[in-house]
C-alpha cells in the first residue's frame, strides 16, 4: 500500500510551521519589550536639592534583572546611540548598578562627593535611563524610557 502526500498538503504544513515560528518569534519579542524596566522616583522634571543624596527607584519584574543586575546610567543628553542606550557625557553623570532592594524593586544612592564636576553638585537638566540584560533582543540590552530631572 502506498500512500500519497499531496505537495498541496506539504505547502499547507509549511505554511503553518512557518506561520506558529513567527507568533512565537513576536510573543517573545512582546514579552522582552513589555518587561523593561519602570522608572519610579525621582519623577519627571523633579529638581533635586544641590549636594542632595536621592533615592533612585526602578522596578523590573523581568527574571534578568535578578539575575543580571539592573544598570543605570544618568547623563547631561537626552541623545541614545544607536543600541538605545543613553549616551555618558564626560565630566557629569554616571553609570553604576543598582542595589536589588525587595523583589522588584531596584535602587541607587549616589556618593556624597563634592569635587563641582559631580552631578549632584553642578546645577542643570539630566537625564536617567536603566536597563537589564538580556540577549534575545538586539543589543542585549532592555531600556526604560529616558527620564529628566534637575539639580538646583
Amino acid at each position: 500500500m502506498e500512500t500519497r502526500t499531496s505537495t498541496r498538503g506539504r505547502s499547507l504544513s509549511v505554511a503553518l510551521l512557518a506561520a506558529l515560528l513567527a507568533s512565537a518569534v513576536s510573543l517573545a519579542a512582546a514579552q522582552a519589550a513589555s518587561a523593561a524596566p519602570q522608572l519610579l522616583a525621582p519623577g519627571i522634571g523633579k529638581t533635586l536639592a544641590r549636594g542632595s543624596q536621592p533615592l533612585f527607584k526602578a522596578r523590573d519584574t523581568d527574571p534578568n534583572a535578578r539575575r543580571y543586575r539592573v544598570f543605570m546610567t544618568i547623563s547631561r543628553s537626552k541623545k541614545l546611540d544607536k543600541d538605545g542606550d543613553l549616551k555618558q557625557t564626560r565630566g557629569s553623570g554616571t553609570f553604576t548598578s543598582m542595589r536589588q532592594s525587595g523583589r522588584y524593586g531596584f535602587t541607587y544612592k549616589p556618593p556624597a562627593y563634592s569635587f563641582p564636576e559631580w552631578f549632584m553638585q553642578a546645577p542643570g537638566t539630566y537625564y536617567w535611563q536603566a536597563y537589564h540584560i538580556d540577549c534575545r533582543v538586539k543589543g542585549c540590552h532592555v531600556h526604560s524610557k529616558v527620564r529628566s530631572f534637575k539639580v538646583a
